[in-house]
């Protein structure tokens, strides 16, 4: 039976001491996201507290590696706090497996959520898409990244793109591979346009279906180049010019802005003869300063002919010009095209060759000067507008006798206006220029081309018309378009610039210009010079803010407006994630995240900050600013709270609404007892006792500090035992009193003192204490208790021996009263 009960007791004091711990669990961040790492921050509970025990020899494994992938321990400076550190994987729930000896085994599910900001798929533009065979060549085409909300999103690691044309012929790239950087959601590349057709760009990346977009080249109608020479007399009797001169001119024939170089070479024949003049015996004694050029952004050239001294005749002067390009060398019969689109597509009987007669005359003279003009393009800029000469009463052409200054007069200097010509001494003629308004004078009511007099002020004063034509370069409209089809908040991003004719086809800038782009609260356009014959301008924008606005931009005399919308990602709550329970005066790790409408994490395409008030600085007091970085999609922080208590935590950020928690902050100071002897006789051998618990669970591990007087110290534990006991044997004075000082520090914990008094008395007995931090007590003792797993287990063998004493006795005064029976039954007998 004693065995019995002692088994029994075994078991009732082995369920009394089966106390293990939990493991507290948290994730840090506390969404994640595939493809990104974390950690498990894992601490010891004792009936639902934090314990500061380090955990040792744990355990840790995945359900799934595919969703969530165990990586290892992770260093920390919380002491009791372990990190592990694992990495999302794939979207999905695995759990997380966690033992260690003294703990009950845990499952703690792990969540991995998709990262629906990440790029699915690929964006392509031309810009421009369309383009005429005689016009710019040059363009641009852009791959831009997307997610599957169909937003802007950035590249998590370079992306390389590959990129090729279905018709060689039509555009070439001038590369196959682009690359999409880090941190960025849009490539950019070039392409040249070639023969008339379609082409498609195709641009594929691994893991990205591939994308195409088209450029067409379209045929025009062939442009002319047209010839004047002025003056058509020359003088023989010296080395004398004359001024070629070509125009380009477009179906219609009105003057056409060239949209490349155009070499033209001048061929010089003899009129009544068949043949060039230099494949003659007068080779040298004509000819020309040629090829001229017609400059890209121009509609004309000129050069010179030069004729030998005593040269008599009549010359055709014609031109040649590339491939593509009609060549005129004829003029209209009843006078010349100055000011007239009849010299192009007329009949060849109404229409006389271009020729220059040479002619002798007088030698020096300062007669009349007359003025040969051109038709004139109302560029807004300085253009060749005619060719100045001299002439006596009989139309002969003569030579400067004297340096001359011609004053000429406009009708409207804001159409046309002409500086005084300047003729040294020894010409014979000089090109005039003159300053164009950008717009020509208004036609009449019939419809016909009003023009501008020019009174040439000289000998037998002249007047002329000067016929002006803008429908070309005042047809031209801007066009502003941005080369990325979705526009990433706060984000850089290229706008091209760039003019259309009437017909819409691409073409050059006519002069130097910088755009005037209006304030904009949303974007900022780079200040930037556009040049002369440039074709497409690129202009870095930045976005300011989320929203849409329309950008104006004013480019010389085009205007444009273009509309614009930057977005990004829609975050809807902001999440503060923190221990349930903070310990003031230690690190406390916590973390920000930002979750969409749908509660799911987000990559941020931009720097968010957030502002973190406490209702209580002096219980917890936060950073004033915590930032979680473009490209993050959360960010973790340490605080160490000041003392226990409460405060009300509020979050604030920019287009988020307010967000609110109530935290809770404990101390980790342990709760320490004292056991000593209240009174002790001199020189006698004391024993005190001091224990450290937390929640009436002994701390083990504790450092202890002793300060004694009145007594000496024969030994002393430097730290708590399992039962977080730690002791000290003194021997105490000859009278007067012991002060023990017993302060207590480490795990976490802040530190902790009691102090106890034990009064020397020779002449009463030895009583014992106890002194308590928190006012309890313990059983005093000298000795060193003996415990089961930290149970005491003499009252239960107390009452087994007592219940088994019963028993004994029992059975005892049975067997008396049956022998008594016997005996008496046998005196009876």
């Amino acid at each position: 039976m004693i065995i019995v009960i002692v088994l029994v007791s075994l078991v009732i004091l082995r369920s009394y001491a089966d106390d293990a711990g939990t493991f507290g669990i948290r994730l840090v961040p506390n969404k994640m996201i595939e493809n990104s790492s974390g950690v498990l921050e894992v601490y010891a509970l004792y009936s639902g507290h934090i314990f500061p025990t380090k955990i040792q020899n744990m355990a840790f494994s995945s359900t799934d590696s595919t969703i969530v992938q165990m990586v290892g321990l992770e260093d920390n400076d919380t002491g009791f706090m372990t990190h592990i550190k694992i990495k999302a994987n794939n979207p999905g729930t695995a759990n997380i497996v966690i033992a260690a000896p003294g703990f009950t085994p845990q499952e703690f599910p792990v969540t991995v959520y998709s990262d629906e900001s990440a790029p699915s798929s690929l964006l392509i533009k031309a810009t421009p898409s369309t383009f005429q065979v005689n016009g710019p060549k040059a363009g641009y085409f852009t791959v831009e990244l997307v997610n599957n909300d169909g937003l802007p999103a950035f590249a998590q690691t370079d992306v390389p793109i590959t990129v090729a044309t279905t018709n060689g012929k039509s555009l070439s790239l001038t590369t196959s591979h682009i690359t999409i950087s880090k941190g960025q959601y849009y490539a950019v590349g070039r392409f040249q346009t070639d023969q008339v057709g379609s082409a498609k760009i195709f641009a594929s990346a691994p893991s990205f279906p591939s994308v195409s977009t088209t450029v067409t080249v379209t045929s025009t109608s062939a442009l002319t180049i047209q010839a004047y020479v002025y003056p058509t007399k020359i003088n023989n009797f010296a080395t004398s010019n004359a001024y070629v001169v070509a125009q380009l001119k477009d179906a219609s024939g009105n003057e056409a802005i060239a949209n490349e170089d155009i070499p033209i070479s001048v061929m010089v024949t003899n009129s009544t003869a068949t043949g060039l003049v230099n494949t003659s015996p007068q080779e040298q004694l004509i000819g020309s300063n040629s090829p001229m050029i017609i400059k890209k952004g121009d509609y004309e050239g000129y050069t010179t002919i030069q004729v030998r001294a005593g040269l008599n005749g009549t010359f055709n002067v014609g031109l040649s010009a590339p491939e593509g390009y009609l060549v005129s060398n004829h003029t209209a019969a009843s006078a010349t095209c100055a000011g007239t689109t009849g010299c192009v597509g007329s009949t060849t009987s109404s229409l006389t060759p271009v020729r220059i007669t040479t002619v002798p005359t007088k030698f020096l003279d300062d007669k009349s000067a007359r003025l040969d003009m051109l038709p004139i393009l109302a560029t807004g800029n300085n253009e060749l507008v005619g060719i100045m000469h001299l002439e006596d009463s009989s139309g002969y052409p003569v030579i400067a006798s004297r340096d001359l200054q011609i004053e000429v007069d406009s009708s409207d200097p804001n159409y046309l206006s002409i500086s005084p010509v300047r003729m040294n001494q020894g010409d014979a003629d000089v090109p005039v220029f003159g300053k164009t308004g950008n717009t020509a004078p208004p036609s009449t009511a019939q419809g016909v081309s009003s023009s501008v007099s020019l009174h040439v002020v000289t000998y037998n004063d002249v007047t002329v018309q000067a016929a002006m034509n803008a429908s070309s370069i005042n047809s031209f409209k801007l066009i502003a378009d941005p080369l990325v089809s979705k526009i990433q908040s706060q984000s850089d991003f290229p706008l091209a610039l760039y003019l259309v004719d009437s017909s819409g086809a691409l073409t050059y800038f006519p002069s130097d210009y910088t755009p005037t782009v209006l304030p904009n609260d949303y974007f900022q356009v780079e200040s930037k010079k556009i040049s002369n014959g440039d074709s497409v301008d690129l202009f870095n924008v930045k976005s300011l803010k989320d929203g849409p606005t329309t950008l104006n931009i004013i480019v010389g005399s085009y205007p444009t407006s273009v509309s614009l919308s930057s977005t990004s990602s829609s975050l809807a709550s902001i999440d503060l994630d923190y221990p349930n329970t903070l310990v003031s005066n230690s690190s406390n790790l916590m973390e920000m995240q930002v979750f969409d409408s749908n509660s799911n994490p987000r990559y941020l395409n931009e720097d968010t900050n957030m502002k973190l008030v406490s209702s209580n600085d002096s219980v917890i007091l936060f950073p004033p600013n915590i930032t979680i970085s473009k490209g993050s999609y959360y960010s973790s922080f340490e605080v160490a709270p000041k003392s226990p208590g409460s405060a009300t935590v509020s979050v604030v950020a920019d287009n988020l609404p307010l967000a609110t928690y109530n935290v809770r902050v404990e101390d980790m100071a342990p709760t320490l007892t004292v056991n000593s002897s209240a009174t002790a006789l001199p020189g006698e051998t004391l024993v005190a006792n001091v224990k450290a618990e937390r929640y009436a669970r002994p701390l083990s591990g504790m450092n202890v500090d002793w300060q004694v007087s009145g007594a000496s110290i024969q030994s002393s534990d430097k730290t708590t035992n399992k039962d977080g006991v730690a002791s000290i044997v003194l021997t105490s004075g000859s009278s007067g009193v012991v002060s023990l000082t017993s302060s207590v520090s480490g795990l976490g914990f802040a530190p902790a003192e009691l102090k106890d008094v034990i009064k020397i008395n020779s002449t009463q007995a030895v009583t014992n204490s106890t002194n308590s931090t928190s006012g309890s007590s313990v059983t005093p003792s000298n000795l060193k208790p003996f415990k089961i797993n930290g149970i005491d287990p003499l009252p239960f063998a107390v009452v087994g021996i007592i219940a088994a004493g019963g028993i004994m006795m029992k059975k005892k005064n049975i067997r008396l009263f049956k022998k008594n029976s016997s005996n008496t039954n046998n005196v009876r007998k």
